[in-house]
């Protein structure tokens, strides 16, 4: 099944669009959230998650790539809870003191941030995908290969039949580059 039919159904709220998109992508996305969280238990909580998040999230949304949805749910979920389990570690959280923690400030679809928050973020998320489409496909491939589905420098190696080093100094050079773009974008 294709995203455009799993999209169709998730919209009709059809849950077989779940059991679709588990066979489709949840192997990739346990394999993200239990790189991050280093857990099983965790991974499969986050993807759960994520799952309830594009259901809830669908309709009016309609990502063209549910597959690349669905992962950056993971990634920046399991990020959340690596982020929540380390700031209990150290004696608990931090705590929130503007407006902005009033619940009547958020909007619950938007994860607990506020509109300006989001503008921003999108905004932010367009200047990278601008930089981004600068890229030659190969470069473009093994960045989104490590910073979007977490894989290693060896990893990155052994599929494209590279050395290691040639992964790093490519991933270094593209750093490079985008932080240069995002202070001539006056991001940074």
């Amino acid at each position: 099944m294709n995203d455009r039919q799993i999209l169709a159904l998730l919209q009709r709220r059809d849950e077989s669009a779940l059991a679709a998109l588990t066979a489709a992508y949840r192997p990739m996305g346990l394999r993200i959230a239990r790189n991050i969280l280093q857990s099983d238990e965790d991974a499969e909580e986050v993807w759960n998650d994520a799952l309830l998040n594009l259901w809830n999230a669908v309709p009016p949304a309609e990502p063209d790539d549910l597959g690349a949805y669905l992962h950056t749910a993971v990634r920046h979920l399991a990020l959340k809870r690596l982020e929540k389990r380390q700031a209990i570690k150290r004696g608990g959280g931090r705590a929130e003191t503007s407006l902005d923690a009033l619940p009547e400030h958020r909007h619950p679809a938007s994860g607990g941030k506020t509109v300006e928050e989001l503008m921003e973020a999108r905004m932010l998320e367009e200047a990278v995908n601008r930089f981004l489409s600068t890229l030659p496909e190969e470069t473009l491939t093994i960045f989104v290969h490590h910073y979007g589905n977490h894989r290693s420098f060896t990893e990155i190696a052994k599929a494209f039949g590279i050395s290691r080093s040639k992964v790093a100094v490519t991933l270094m050079r593209v750093r490079k580059k985008l932080r240069q773009y995002l202070n001539e974008e006056g991001w940074l």
